[in-house]
């Protein structure tokens, strides 16, 4: 298990260099967010990172209601991952994206859940924010695509708004430093 100051540390490695790289090259930023939603390349790599991440949270899980139904359903969420990496092209990035981000959010959950600190609940606060985005581009993904859009539309916004994520990056990062328990 993952010490939630280590987790800290990589989010804010994580935070900050996105922002660095906005700064660095916005237009570049800029193709590649307007490029992401309807991107197979990011989709297929989304989903096989989030389908192996969830699988092995399914076979590390000990569920005692679904003991005997754990491989057949292990297999079932296997066949669904194929399938939808086959049949569900539109938007895959999007969606495979939003499934990453409840899986972030889980990691984040778990790892926060007893910290001794009040500046823990900084990490569920941010998994919140990482499970309403992903509901809500599960559920309309085209909207994910409108955001970019109008991010992308001003490159003032965009750096506005790595500058704000640099800040969160920043304060994950001091946090875990100060070894946040």
């Amino acid at each position: 298990m993952i010490t939630l100051s280590t987790l800290s540390v990589i989010l804010g490695i994580l935070l900050l260099g996105s922002s660095a790289f906005v700064f660095a090259k916005p237009e570049t930023c800029k193709r590649l967010l307007l490029s992401f939603p309807r991107s197979l390349p990011w989709g297929y790599f989304f989903l096989v990172v989030s389908s192996v991440w969830f699988l092995w949270y399914f076979q590390n899980e000990d569920i005692t209601d679904f003991a005997q139904l754990k491989k057949p359903m292990f297999v079932l969420f296997i066949v669904l991952a194929i399938g939808v990496g086959l049949f569900v092209k539109d938007f895959l990035a999007v969606r495979s994206y939003s499934i990453f981000l409840f899986l972030v959010a889980k990691l984040i959950y778990d790892t926060a859940r007893y910290a001794d600190s009040s500046w823990a609940v900084l990490f569920p606060s941010a998994a919140t924010v990482l499970v309403f985005f992903g509901i809500w581009f599960t559920a309309v993904p085209w909207k994910m695509r409108d955001l970019l859009n109008w991010i992308s539309a001003s490159t003032l916004r965009l750096k506005a708004l790595a500058g704000a994520r640099a800040v969160l990056g920043l304060a994950f990062l001091i946090l875990g430093i100060l070894k946040i328990h």
